[in-house]
């Protein structure tokens, strides 16, 4: 069980190396739903992602003999610019498994760090369970992007940072892909009845609330969505799956028509991009007043999207009068 405590002491072994990011009150989404409206803007955080949390907190509980040794990943994205980002800082060998159909603008963003790149499979969970194995072959340090304790831990501190800028905060709202960063988040919150947690997924890929309504781990979607951020499915055996099962209270399902809209209304109208994984907790709040009279935060987790996919949810949706 990860406590409070562990995610406080993990804070203060990263937070001289990543930004405090801004807790924003947004007076557009507090007038349409009726709750008084937060967004943590950990989109604009290092590497342009919440992720940089978790790696760092990562490494910093890895000792010398370790560092001799190769580094592994798997990841298409956030988690892959937070890992090329301690790779490079830290002067390590970094071996980054991508899906084969990576697309070339994913790729082209990676260059900048010092990683050997090895495609593999034809979808995230097929990757991430290549690099597993594949660390083990070699005898390298697995830097898993949600099933591991220190990557929860670090994810976490999040909490910790609203807890300062915002302690009325009664509801939290996050993405949930493999389930770290909510996992970090509620555990923060474990012990306490003051703030519900609350997980928002894609209708197309809610593999963490089938799982949940199931009672084990769903495969992957095959159903298609935007928010790429938060498709793949969940690892077998996850540690997050438990956490997320006892802490979570509800889900927020958004269908990609509304993860576009709430996409659109956000660069509109706070002039900041995001990805559509961010939109997912955004959209709740557009779509009804089942928070109102509530602190609501929402948690912006990252602004890598495509440029070609931008253009259009703003050519079709920019102009809706919301």
């Amino acid at each position: 069980m990860i406590s409070k405590s562990d995610i406080e002491q993990a804070y203060e072994g990263i937070k001289d190396d990543i930004y405090k990011t801004p807790l924003v009150f947004s007076s557009e989404l507090s007038a349409i739903s009726g709750a008084n409206v937060y967004l943590k803007m950990e989109h604009l955080q290092q590497t342009g992602s919440f992720k940089i949390r978790g790696v760092l907190s990562k490494f910093n509980t890895i000792n010398a003999t370790e560092f001799k040794k190769p580094f592994v990943a798997a990841s298409t994205g956030n988690h892959a610019a937070a890992f090329g980002h301690a790779i490079r800082e830290n002067g390590c060998k970094g071996i980054l498994f991508l899906p084969e159909k990576t697309n070339n603008a994913k790729i082209e963003a990676l260059k900048q760090y010092p990683l050997e790149k090895i495609f593999h499979g034809k979808n995230s969970m097929e990757t991430e369970a290549k690099a597993t194995q594949h660390a083990k072959e070699i005898e390298g340090v697995l830097i898993h992007p949600y099933n591991d304790v220190e990557i929860i831990k670090g994810q976490g501190t999040i909490a910790h940072e609203i807890q300062e800028q915002l302690p009325e905060a009664d509801v939290v709202l996050a993405p949930i892909g493999g389930g770290g960063l909510i996992s970090g988040i509620a555990s923060y919150h474990a012990d306490s009845n003051n703030v519900k947690i609350v997980g928002c997924q894609p209708m197309n890929a809610a593999e963490m609330y089938q799982s949940i309504q199931r009672g084990t781990i769903v495969p992957p979607s095959k159903s298609a969505t935007i928010s790429d951020a938060t498709a793949g499915g969940i690892e077998a055996n996850a540690i997050t799956f438990d956490i997320c099962k006892r802490l979570i209270a509800h889900f927020e399902l958004v269908s990609e028509e509304n993860i576009k809209k709430a996409l659109a209304f956000t660069i509109k109208h706070h002039q900041t991009i995001i990805e559509p994984a961010c939109a997912l907790t955004i959209s709740p709040l557009l779509t009804s007043k089942k928070y109102a009279g509530k602190n609501v935060v929402l948690v912006l987790t990252g602004k890598k999207i495509d440029i070609c996919l931008l253009t259009s949810i703003l050519n079709r949706y920019g102009n809706d009068h919301l």
